[in-house]
């Protein structure tokens, strides 16, 4: 099959792009043989280097066998880990200025890739020198870095990602480009409805907003599916899951940051949108994140 044409934008439109290096760890998963829950993940890619996993993503499971790779999207999964099993991963945020990911759709498959394997290994060594092995919870615990040290870091990553965007060009995955300009309308009202209070659930457009609020209403139905209050509501929900699995705050901080007056309230709106309350979905996602 012949290669993709590379997509070809200006340089000042790459410049863009928002990177954020989340982690690199290499070593045993922390739970075997359940199911996770439903938990958020960020763009990134994990080698099965022994045992195997199962992953539930866009309304289909796909078996990841030994010696292969998983390209993951940033949306929620759920993974299952065999017995014994040992993982080498990279997560990472890449977005466009409107808070998209350069790669939204394309991803979630599994993949033979040596090649990045190779870099991966390469950038586990680079980011923790001598170590073997390096849990995913203490690849992300926070750490302090001179300026040199940082640069390094941060050159280690890049070029890591460079062998990534190769590999991905090799297997037919284009990332997506910035939003055309015809996008340009729903670009602001997106980024105006991401830079609420997340306490904030009723949405009332500030009088200079270039369009009125029925507009609005039909831009984002036409775009989305969904309306301003409910786009309000799953970016509350999103910051609720990646926080109750992520952060070190108590449940009740995460409530109350959220908008809510009470840890009770904020339970039942969770285990109504989820099913499971926010300390099981918790218990659930720390022990088996991946």
């Amino acid at each position: 099959m012949p290669k993709k044409q590379a997509i070809q934008l200006p340089a000042d439109v790459w410049r863009t792009l928002r990177h954020e290096w989340l982690w690199v760890y290499r070593g045993p998963v922390p739970q075997c043989g359940v199911w996770s829950a439903e938990i958020p993940v960020p763009a990134g890619v994990f080698f099965v280097e022994r045992g195997e996993v199962r992953i539930q993503a866009d309304g289909k499971e796909t078996l990841v066998p030994c010696g292969q790779a998983f390209f993951s999207s940033p949306r929620l999964r759920r993974h299952w880990f065999a017995a014994n099993t040992r993982l080498l991963s990279v997560g990472f945020r890449s977005q466009w200025p409107d808070g998209t990911s350069l790669f939204r759709d394309a991803l979630n498959f599994a993949a033979e890739t040596p090649a990045l394997q190779k870099a991966t290994r390469q950038l586990f060594a680079s980011i923790h020198a001598a170590q073997k092995v390096v849990t995913y919870r203490q690849a992300i615990e926070p750490a302090t870095y001179s300026a040199s040290e940082w640069a390094a870091r941060e050159a280690a990553f890049a070029v890591w990602f460079a062998v990534w965007m190769e590999t991905l060009q090799g297997l037919g995955v284009q990332p997506e480009p910035r939003m055309r300009a015809r996008r340009r309308r729903v670009d602001q009202l997106v980024a105006w409805l991401q830079a609420l209070p997340l306490d904030q659930t009723t949405p009332s457009l500030p009088p200079d907003f270039p369009i009125g609020s029925r507009r609005a209403e039909q831009l984002m139905q036409q775009q989305f599916g969904i309306g301003l209050r409910m786009f309000l509501e799953r970016r509350r929900l999103d910051v609720a899951r990646e926080r109750i699995v992520a952060d070190q705050d108590t449940l009740k901080e995460i409530a109350f940051a959220l908008g809510f007056r009470h840890a009770s309230h904020f339970t039942a709106w969770f285990r109504r949108h989820t099913g499971v309350s926010p300390s099981e979905y918790r218990l659930s996602g720390v022990e088996q994140a991946a």
